[in-house]
């Protein structure tokens, strides 16, 4: 046989060898059962898959459109009023206008006076004579000072205040008499003592809380012989807290209530007179807050008594100057002294002058002095 045929046959071969094994397979038949594996290896279980079906997302629940509350119309509030956060102020009446007040309580139509760059309207009727200036929070009742709680306006020719002053200033002392008590008992309240002496006089060797003490007793003593029924709050170096003081006049049962302190504007020297506060109306700001938040919006149980408060204050301080000479400070508004705003009755307190002020410290540590403060402030008591 040729060599070329012959290898013909052999590749034949082999081609139909490897068809065979393709066909019926040449590895080893596997079983069909199950496999067991060799000793020593465990295999596990698959683990199921546990499928967690997902809540569906809540539906989104939009709030409605807010609904526009209609605001009742009433009188303009003035931009004063505005600017204060009084526009909601307890009492506060639509009108600017004191002239139409003036008329219909008798007194004259208020006419403009000019005293050096200032402008002043005054009005006068037999209980005297009122004044304000035209830009400024200053105000004269029968030639006594006092500050208002807003600057005093001229619109088309006319004098217009500031509601509140109308109701908490002019009011009060324009129309209706002077301050009379219910009863005459009455709680005077040296300032500080104990532990908190209070300012120390400017010469270095007297506290202020000796010398309301002082004060007070010789107040005590002339209220007594005109009839009155006095209480202290204190008549020794007692260290007394001014919730103590309020609770002492509530259980006392008195009818009004006469704080007495000294002032100081260290390290200045230079302020001297007569200050005497009382409470601040509601929606009105103090004229003195020091490191104390003003609560122009808030009204304390004192604020019942807003009117009587300032007719006492009117009174004291100006029976104080024309006893004492001392240089006149204004009667003023206070909210911070807790002393006076919780009391529930008239309450005023006095600063008899400045310690801080060299030469009015060396008559307010005069006996003769002191004196003369208490029988200006029992002046002003019938």
């Amino acid at each position: 046989m040729r060599r070329g045929e012959r290898m013909f046959r052999v590749a034949w071969k082999i081609g139909l060898i490897v068809a065979t094994c393709g066909l019926w397979g040449c590895a080893a038949k596997r079983p069909s059962g199950p496999v067991i594996p060799p000793s020593g290896i465990v295999i596990h279980p698959p683990t199921p898959t546990v499928v967690v079906p997902v809540p569906p997302e809540p539906p989104v629940v939009r709030p409605p459109e807010p609904t526009a509350v209609p605001v009742p119309r009433s009188q303009p509030v003035s931009r004063d009023s505005i600017a204060a956060g009084n526009a909601t102020g307890s009492g506060l009446r639509h009108t600017n206008d004191i002239t139409a007040w003036l008329r219909d309580h008798g007194w004259s139509a208020p006419h403009p006076v000019t005293r050096g760059r200032d402008l002043r309207y005054e009005t006068e009727a037999p209980a005297g004579r009122f004044a304000v200036v035209v830009g400024q929070k200053e105000a004269e009742w029968n030639g006594r000072r006092l500050l208002l709680g807003f600057e005093p306006r001229v619109v088309a020719g006319q004098l217009w205040l500031h509601p509140l002053d109308i109701e908490s200033h002019v009011e009060p002392l324009l129309g209706s008499g002077p301050w009379h008590p219910v009863e005459r008992t009455i709680m005077i309240d040296p300032g500080h003592g104990g532990r908190q002496p209070g300012t120390r006089s400017i010469l270095g060797n007297q506290f202020e809380k000796d010398l309301t003490l002082d004060w007070a007793f010789r107040l005590r003593a002339l209220l007594e012989a005109r009839g009155w029924k006095v209480t202290m709050t204190r008549t020794n170096d007692l260290d007394l807290a001014l919730a103590e003081r309020v609770d002492l006049a509530e259980a006392a049962g008195v009818s009004v209530f006469v704080s007495l302190h000294f002032n100081s504007s260290f390290p200045s020297q230079q302020a001297a007179g007569l200050e005497t506060y009382c409470l601040t109306p509601r929606g009105m700001a103090s004229h003195v807050v020091r490191e104390y938040a003003d609560e122009v919006g808030r009204a304390f149980p004192n604020n019942l008594h807003d009117a009587d408060n300032l007719r006492l204050a009117v009174a004291v301080h100006r029976a104080v100057i024309a006893s004492t000479g001392s240089e006149d400070r204004a009667v003023r508004h206070a909210r911070f002294m807790d002393v006076l705003r919780w009391q529930n009755r008239p309450a005023i307190l006095v600063e008899g002058g400045f310690l801080s002020n060299p030469e009015e410290a060396r008559r307010i540590q005069t006996p003769e002095f002191r004196q003369r403060l208490a029988e200006g402030v029992a002046a002003a008591f019938p």
